[in-house]
């Protein structure tokens, strides 16, 4: 989601909604901002241009080591990175002894993330049925396929909003039974294709597997939880000093969650809507880069941040 290719076998950074997120976190020189998920560091690298400083988090230790080797000391004094889980928000600035003039989180995942044909997050090449975002997090998208009942497969595809969620869990509980499950990314992307097919659904631009490989990465990584928490941190952050906190999300289940904490601190006085309704990226921006249409950014200030 944060990029995309710009021509086959090629991976080219291009944060999504870049210039609406730098309006709406004010950069300002030499103040303090936190991007909750480095990912590709598009968003990092332009608020350290404008002249902001950095705390920079990502759960992937491969994005924090991808960013440090890309820049070296270029931004020397202004980034601190932290390979850790955004959760912990708090802590991770508590650590860093700043004081934050804004939070931005884009909760889509990176494509140079996706293109590590070993994690399994993208069914365009064949690898394994692992989806962790952090590696040494144990549980695996094959490890949900070989344990959960078919009733719970069924909730966790229906979470990310597929229509054939009975259909697919209970294909895969048969497969499962009789030794077919699939193993590998392609495999999957074919098997949950089929379950379309003799359901006479026809092809659309999206492929069928979509939503089934994007509701078991959320699991996988539990992104729902954490981004519960990670809300409930900013807040913690923000709240005493003031500031502004963003969130791009890319999926209806992450957009409800950020809709309804917002609503919640401002009904209790806590917080101001930036804008009440979300923003989505403009024609141009979707045009360019097809990927950037789902998402959807909002926004609230604190202190009169």
């Amino acid at each position: 989601m944060k990029e995309h290719s710009e021509e086959p076998g090629s991976l080219v950074h291009r944060p999504v909604m870049l210039l609406e997120t730098l309006e709406w976190l004010d950069i300002r020189q030499d103040r303090w901002y936190v991007d909750a998920n480095l990912g590709g560091g598009g968003h990092t690298r332009a608020i350290l241009d404008r002249g902001g400083c950095v705390l920079a988090i990502d759960r992937d230790a491969k994005a924090v080591e991808r960013f440090l080797e890309e820049t070296g000391s270029r931004y020397s004094g202004r980034i601190v990175t932290v390979r850790g889980n955004n959760a912990e928000i708090a802590h991770h600035v508590r650590e860093a002894g700043v004081t934050v003039s804004g939070i931005l989180f884009d909760l889509g995942w990176s494509t140079l993330q996706g293109g590590e044909s070993e994690r399994g997050l993208s069914f365009s090449e064949e690898g394994p049925l692992d989806m962790r975002l952090d590696t040494t997090s144990e549980e695996t998208a094959e490890d949900l396929l070989e344990r959960l009942p078919e009733n719970d497969l069924a909730d966790l595809f229906a979470e990310g909003d597929e229509p054939l969620a009975l259909p697919i869990a209970r294909a895969l509980v048969q497969a499962r039974k009789s030794g077919r499950l699939p193993r590998t990314t392609t495999d999957l992307a074919a098997f949950v294709s089929g379950v379309y097919y003799r359901k006479g659904f026809r092809r659309s631009k999206r492929h069928p597997a979509t939503r089934v490989f994007m509701a078991l990465r959320i699991r996988v990584n539990r992104e729902y939880e954490n981004l519960e928490k990670s809300l409930s941190g900013s807040r913690e952050v923000l709240a005493e000093k003031g500031g502004r906190l963003l969130v791009l999300t890319f999926h209806s289940g992450e957009d409800r969650i950020v809709k309804r904490t917002f609503r919640q601190w401002v009904a209790e006085g806590e917080a101001n809507f930036l804008f009440r309704k979300s923003l989505p990226p403009g024609e141009a921006e979707v045009r360019e880069n097809p990927r950037s249409r789902s998402a959807r950014l909002r926004g609230v200030s604190f202190g009169g941040g």
